[in-house]
């Protein structure tokens, strides 16, 4: 009996303490702490987090749930579910729906992540709807997971906290969705005394395929998840949501702009507790990064802008943790103002060229007249700006951060000119070559037999041009109904375009079996072992050009190009026009700076280059 009334007594005391504690910390006049601060901006529904310090208050056994609710409670300002009109219609659809659990779970995510999908947006902040009924659930089904496997005794608790507790990932709606997996938590073999060994028996009950598994028929949301920008954010969302619902350490890293390439990347990185904090699960993309970052539930600093000092949004998300140099080999710099700028502004910003503009990736504050830049991945062209108002402005040339750390402004030489012969305004992937190298000495056949019993090769393809075909055939070749051209084995044809002597495309009857292949559009393509066409009577050709299954990124005539060049002023045209071959000539141009070739009539895959001194283009 009077160890029972003792009991009864400490646990009193333990919810005595705790209230006291928040009470002294409110009152004590100095900055309040991070709880305290959670407390005070839930505002009514304070007594509901209150209520779940309490509850974990009562015994000593469960003083880790006390801080796991701590860190939960600390944390919890600035996360929300966002509502609306239009996204609700959308959950809805998605509770409808048949597929699998997670997959409408993490769509329910990404519905969050996209821009303007929602007109009047609204904000259901957690600390003041969350009850004291779900955190105390969530809790508890999480540290039964942390006591599940013997590996968490020598982890600190803190990574557990940060990647398995945390009760949500976006601005989804909350849920009980750690539920879901208790069929996979009751398979015994999930559980051992290795961590990498628990990773693998748990791969084996996933489920989980690349595509999305819906059955939206809504034009509007087949168009948002179609994006192929989010495929890989929701592939990784589902299994960041399986891995952590089991109790595995796991992260969702991104960068949010390429450097090289047009888009951005998301994946997933197992927690390495032993060296480096992270493992790399997954090929974090094809293409160089100025930034890499991590989401996080848990708050890092911010910057505090002055008031009417404009800052992107990417460094005012306490949610997003620079995870840079765990990824890639990095250098601090100092970047000094050359160009005058009206600003009255403490930060400055490196930007990288993705999808036809300049994007801020990284954060500096000025120091007198330059600004250091910290942990900036190299091989990348950056261009310094500030702001004035939203309106970006340079304040020196962009420049090159080499492999070696050093520094390359781009600065245009007026006085030293050169003439540039353009064929591409972006990268030549392996992929593109792959598709290019298979015309290599392909034979271009002609006869006056249909079934070619006579036949006179008249030229074979180089072996040196990548992106695309053109060969002059010989003046006293004479006249041929029929054509041929026979590769080696199997190719990718994009086009196959003939001019007569005066350099005018030339019409021929052709099988629809090769439609694709004179449609004008180099992005259809066939595939085929040969490919054959016919003239109403014989013909003499005077060229011929083919171009291989490419990404529609090469020079195209009846297109209209522009080539800028970098300058003091921004971007300065060296001319507009329209292109009459496969490939552009532009005369005395300056040398020394950033280009841009830009065009007009299709297409958004564009990227800046350099030309060195001996001619060769360097795309960025």
């Amino acid at each position: 009996m009077v160890c029972k009334i003792y009991d009864a007594y400490m646990r009193m005391w333990r919810i005595f303490f705790v209230l006291w504690f928040l009470g002294l910390v409110s009152g004590c006049g100095q900055e309040p702490s991070a709880l305290e601060a959670a407390l005070d901006a839930a505002g009514n529904n304070r007594a509901e987090l209150e209520k779940v310090l309490a509850y974990y208050s009562q015994n000593e056994e469960d003083s880790l749930k006390l801080r796991a609710a701590r860190f939960l409670i600390e944390n919890m300002p600035g996360h929300y579910t966002l509502r609306g009109k239009t996204i609700d219609e959308f959950r809805n659809r998605l509770d409808r729906d048949t597929a699998e659990y997670f997959a409408r779970k993490t769509m329910d995510i990404l519905l969050s992540e996209v821009v303007g999908i929602e007109p009047c947006p609204e904000r259901e902040y957690d600390v003041r709807h969350i009850t004291a009924d779900y955190l105390i659930r969530h809790i508890n089904s999480s540290m039964a997971l942390y006591r599940r496997f013997p590996w968490y005794k020598n982890i600190p608790v803190e990574f557990f906290f940060r990647h398995v507790l945390p009760y949500r990932i976006g601005h989804e709606r909350l849920d009980g969705w750690r539920d879901s997996l208790q069929p996979v938590l009751q398979k015994e073999c999930i559980i051992s005394s290795d961590v990498r060994q628990d990773i693998n028996e748990a791969r084996k009950y996933l489920n989980l395929k690349y595509d999305f598994g819906l059955t939206f028929s809504t034009s509007e949301f087949n168009e948002f998840y179609g994006q192929s920008q989010n495929e890989c954010q929701y592939l990784y969302l589902r299994y960041l949501m399986w891995y952590r619902g089991l109790g595995l350490l796991y992260s969702m890293d991104y960068f949010p702009c390429y450097a090289n390439r047009n888009g951005l990347h998301y994946w997933m990185a197992n927690i390495d507790t032993q060296k480096t904090g992270l493992r790399v699960e997954k090929n974090p993309g094809n293409g160089r990064a100025a930034k890499v970052f991590r989401k996080t539930f848990e708050r890092n600093p911010t910057v505090s802008p002055r008031k009417g000092e404009y800052v992107p949004p990417l460094f005012l998300d306490p949610f997003v943790k620079d995870v840079t140099t765990a990824y890639l080999k990095t250098k601090d710099i100092v970047v000094e103002r050359d160009f005058e700028t009206k600003h009255n502004v403490r930060f400055a910003y490196l930007c990288v060229f993705n999808n036809l503009r300049w994007i801020p990736t990284a954060i500096g504050r000025w120091n007198g007249n330059k600004v250091e830049f910290a942990g900036m991945g190299t091989g990348i062209v950056y261009l310094p700006v500030v702001f004035s108002g939203e309106v970006m402005n340079a304040f020196n040339y962009p420049f090159v951060l080499n492999a070696s750390g050093d520094v390359e402004y781009l600065i245009p030489n007026e006085k030293k000119r050169v003439d540039l012969h353009l064929e591409r305004k972006y990268p030549y992937d392996e992929q593109q070559f792959f598709y290019s190298a298979q015309f290599r000495g392909m034979t271009i056949e002609a006869s006056n037999k249909p079934d070619f019993a006579q036949v006179d090769t008249l030229a074979w393809l180089p072996t040196y041009n990548y992106y695309y075909y053109s060969v002059e055939l010989p003046r006293d070749a004479g006249g041929y109904r029929y054509w041929r051209f026979n590769p080696k084995g199997s190719t990718f044809l994009a086009e196959i375009i003939l001019y007569d002597s005066q350099g005018n495309r030339m019409k021929f009857v052709h099988d629809s079996l090769y439609e694709k292949v004179y449609d004008g559009n180099p992005l259809t393509y066939i595939l085929q072992d040969k490919t054959i066409i016919e003239f109403v009577r014989p013909e003499s050709v005077a060229r011929v050009v083919c171009l291989p299954r490419s990404d529609g990124n090469g020079i195209y005539p009846e297109n209209r190009y522009e080539l800028f060049y970098y300058t003091q002023e921004g971007w300065k045209s060296l001319g507009s026009k329209i292109a009459t071959d496969y490939f552009m000539d532009y005369e005395n141009v300056p040398t020394g700076c950033l280009y841009w070739l830009r065009n007009w009539t299709t297409g958004q895959e564009e990227r800046v280059f350099t030309v060195d001194e001996d001619g060769e283009i360097h795309f960025w």
